[in-house]
């Protein structure tokens, strides 16, 4: 039977209920229930086929039956959003799930650890290297970049990029590094979160160090200066970077309220479009008496708020001297009446006269036009907005908001943004000023905060993965403990190789000045060079490769070949020290193992000696002969023969060919055996 209308709005209003229900759970369970899911997936199509059956009725109700479609076609939507929403938080909690598993085998993994806690060690050692700190400061340095390494790692930054931070240090003030772990990742935290190179943050360090503050004062600056900037409507980070850049200059001169004045000029400089190094240079400018009232004599003739701001030149050299930020704010309220706003093109229009003005106040204060000319936009802009606020008592506040402020053509009016709607200015309140401010400002509360949480969710998780390994690695000292153990095996080996080399050298001498008795002693000297470079490399902790010593043999007898030397042999001799692996001859050098067994210039090998007079020795070790031969004879008749009872005879017959028994005209050499050892038997 088909439902009637209302049977079908009631079942919307049941499905409406139940996609709620979905919505609560995965907001409180943070994942999405599937068979919910599932379940009102399949309510909703039942209800599209009762929606048709109903219309396909003569006489139904149209208007009823499209406000049920279009509630239909919301349950759909939001059932495909819980969807998206399910599939985006099962993803993260899968990552987040696999977090623990992860650091759990790296803990049991001490193999990974130790790799890990090797490359830390590279990073600190070549660290200790650059800035000449071998000594026992280096073990304080090498724990205090142990701490610090998990910290920048969950901000972002690198090994390599904390060394920088004790290399740039030591560099600025000439001194070994006295960076603890809390200096290191304070000034890692600056360079994070204000988007400077560690190198940039670093410097701006130093600098206030130099002027007596610790990195705990330096970060408080840092983000009282970030929050008061953003506060103003400011690019804060802009306002930093400013004050990183500027920061050397600032030094030179003299501010009443020390590290807060240079920060106030930069905030300052920023607002009006302004660069601090133009504030500076025109401070500098009426430092000296003579300089200040040449200037203000000249300004005065100019009139109006230029003659104003710089009527009396003793108090202007008194700002230059104690205060430039104060000299930058009032060449700011200097121009703030030079710009007229049209109210019918939205823009601010500059009179000839303004120019020639700004260009002529320019140059006394050392600023070129095209700035003037901007700071007179800017500050012209701020004024007229700040006579809007007809609600807001506070000069600051008002001048803070009206950095924020945009000229709106459709409502023809300056307006401030808030919370996706446009406010006029006259509709801002004390509290409703306050609340955008605040708006604007962080929450974080160090700046540790900040560069973590402008991290996407991902970063965070793989830092945060990858900082605890690097503490687990580097603060469980494996590699130091590890180290400990193996050095003085390391030691041993270095030692053995030594000798080896070392005795190798002293019977090769021995050899090459008895065998070129007589001849240029050029001769022994270029090819003894490759060997004696070997020997000096290995004593200095320069392992060589299989690969590379044979490369040293091929020179040596490359040295040897190309010299006038009494007619070379022909076969392949072995050196005097080489204990019968290495031969040499006119054709390089042969490198034997014990798989060589012919030729090996070893009496327990197969053939050859270190002389003509050292008997050849055969030896047999387990020879697998299996199978058998079956014979027919020309009667039919079989006899079989098992090949294991061959095994005598073929050792005979080996041994009988090497010792010249089945060769015509006597007795051969062992080379000669060795060189026709498998001709056919005569």
């Amino acid at each position: 039977m088909a439902k009637s209308i209302d049977d079908i709005k009631k079942e919307t209003q049941e499905i409406e209920k139940q996609l709620k229900l979905i919505a609560q759970y995965q907001e409180t369970a943070g994942e999405i229930d599937s068979e919910s899911v599932a379940a009102v997936k399949e309510r909703i199509k039942q209800q599209e086929r009762e929606l048709e059956v109903y219309k396909s009725k003569v006489g139904y109700d149209e208007k009823e039956a499209k406000a049920i479609q279009e509630s239909i076609k919301k349950q759909k939507q939001l059932l495909s959003l819980y969807k998206e929403q399910g599939t985006a938080i099962g993803h993260m909690l899968t990552k987040i799930s696999s977090l623990g598993p992860s650091m759990n085998e790296f803990i049991k993994n001490t193999s990974a650890q130790y790799v890990l806690a090797e490359q830390i060690a590279k990073t600190y050692k070549r660290l200790g290297r650059d800035i000449g700190m071998t000594g026992a400061n280096a073990e304080d340095m090498n724990k205090n970049f142990k701490k610090a390494l998990p910290s920048m790692i969950e901000m972002g930054l690198n090994g390599d990029e904390l060394a920088t931070i004790f290399k740039d240090i030591s560099e600025s003030t000439g001194r070994v590094s006295t960076l603890t772990d809390k200096d290191a990742e304070k000034i890692g935290s600056i360079a994070a979160s204000m988007n400077l190179s560690v190198s940039e943050a670093a410097k701006m360090s130093e600098s206030f160090m130099l002027m007596g503050l610790s990195t705990d004062k330096i970060e408080e600056n840092i983000m009282e200066t970030y929050k008061s900037a953003q506060g103003m409507g400011l690019n804060a980070t802009k306002v930093i970077k400013v004050l990183q850049q500027n920061m050397g200059q600032m030094q030179s001169f003299s501010f009443a309220n020390g590290v807060k004045g240079m920060t106030e000029m930069s905030k300052q400089a920023v607002k009006m479009r302004l660069d601090v190094s133009d504030v500076l240079q025109m401070a500098d400018k009426f430092y000296q008496p003579e300089a200040a009232i040449e200037a203000a004599a000249n300004l005065q003739m100019l009139g109006g708020d230029i003659a104003q701001a710089f009527g009396d030149p003793f108090e202007t050299m008194y700002l230059a001297r104690n205060k430039p930020e104060e000299l930058a704010k009032r060449v700011g309220e200097m121009t703030e009446n030079m710009m007229q706003f049209n109210e019918e093109t939205g823009e601010y229009e500059m009179p000839a006269e303004v120019r020639m003005q700004l260009k002529a106040t320019g140059e006394q204060l050392g600023i070129n036009t095209e700035k003037m000319v901007e700071m007179a936009r800017q500050t012209s802009k701020i004024k007229d907005i700040k006579m809007k606020f007809s609600s807001v008592g506070d000069d600051d506040m008002k001048e803070n908001l009206a950095s924020l402020a945009k000229y709106s053509e459709e409502r023809g009016e300056f307006v401030v943004e808030h919370k996706g709607e446009e406010l006029g200015l006259d509709e801002i309140n004390e509290g409703m000023a306050e609340e955008i401010m605040k708006a604007n400002q962080t929450e974080a509360m160090d700046l540790k905060d900040i560069a973590v949480n402008t991290q996407v969710m991902s970063e965070q998780l793989k830092n945060f993965e990858e900082a605890r390994k690097a503490e687990i690695a580097g603060l469980g000292n494996i590699y130091e403990l590890t180290a400990d153990e193996i050095a003085p095996q390391l030691q041993k080996m270095k030692e053995g190789i030594g000798n080896l080399v070392d005795g190798y050298i002293e019977n090769a001498e021995k050899f090459l000045k008895e065998e070129f008795a007589g001849a240029d002693t050029s001769v022994v000297g270029n090819a003894f060079k490759e060997i004696s470079e070997l020997s000096t490399n290995i004593k200095n902790g320069l392992i060589p490769t299989f690969d590379e010593l044979k490369k040293t043999i091929n020179v040596v007898n490359s040295n040897i070949k190309n010299k006038n030397t009494p007619n070379p042999v022909d076969d392949m001799v072995s050196m005097p020290g080489s204990d019968g692996r290495v031969l040499t001859g006119e054709f390089g050098a042969l490198s034997l193992d014990d798989r060589d067994l012919v030729m090996a210039g070893d009496p327990k090998k197969l053939a050859g000696g270190n002389s003509s007079t050292t008997p050849t020795k055969m030896e047999f070790g387990n020879i697998n002969i299996s199978g058998r031969i079956e014979i027919v004879s020309p009667d039919g008749s079989t006899n079989n023969m098992n090949m294991s009872s061959l095994k005598p005879q073929i050792e005979q017959l080996i041994i009988s060919h090497m010792n010249g028994k089945f060769r015509e005209g006597g007795g051969s050499s062992g080379k000669q055996n060795q060189d026709t050892l498998g001709y056919p038997i005569t």
